[in-house]
């Protein structure tokens, strides 16, 4: 099994496709109190290693995505990878991966696994694989405050956010990427993206 559909679904959300800044603008971030390491613990150098690695990456990928490793030996051996909007230049994922390496310490102090999303990209780690795992979980689901109708706001954000994960996950190999537009009423649309990894895994 790929994990295409895992993070077509982690990915999923609407936005309206406005110009980016040099700042990625940061959505949510999730850090499990289920595992923690110690500071200057093994898994610390290993997941330093891992977001350098990353961060690096991000600079030269074409596809917007990069998964890797650092370190040899189970527990200590720190998995992670990045996805940014395919849409994007390499400049403003590079910059995307390379904050959230920065934030994702921060808001995730001592955590070995953790995730963290913005509208540009999104990064993730973990002490256990998760090269084509599939996972459901987190997916958060944030929305503006002003919807008219939530009811009909979250029949209509469920059913194209399933359309779109469906369409991007059956792509051909290299990008797999699908848009939609909605109405939700006759003065509101929403705007729906998702995008999944390519056909690449890590060894193990």
């Amino acid at each position: 099994m790929n994990s295409c559909l895992t993070i077509c679904l982690a990915l999923s959300f609407f936005i309206k496709i406005f110009g980016t800044g040099a700042a990625p603008n940061y959505i949510y971030h999730d850090c499990p109190n289920t595992s923690l390491f110690s500071p200057n613990s093994t898994y610390h150098s290993n997941l330093h290693t891992l977001l350098s690695s990353l961060s690096s990456a991000a600079t030269h990928s074409t596809d917007g995505f990069a998964n890797a490793t650092a370190g040899q030996n189970p527990p200590d051996r720190a998995y992670g990878l990045f996805l940014c909007r395919s849409d994007l230049d390499i400049a403003t994922r590079s910059i995307c991966v390379a904050t959230g390496k920065q934030e994702i310490l921060r808001r995730c102090p001592n955590r070995r696994v953790s995730v963290i999303w913005y509208d540009e990209c999104m990064l993730r780690y973990s002490n256990q694989s998760i090269f084509s795992v599939m996972e459901q979980s987190p997916s958060p689901l944030l929305y503006d405050e002003n919807v008219m109708d939530p009811i009909r706001f979250m029949q209509v954000l469920l059913e194209t956010l399933n359309n779109v994960a469906v369409r991007a996950s059956a792509g051909g190999s290299g990008k797999k990427v699908a848009v939609a537009e909605a109405n939700i009423t006759s003065m509101q649309k929403l705007y729906a993206l998702a995008q999944c990894t390519p056909d690449l895994t890590a060894s193990d």
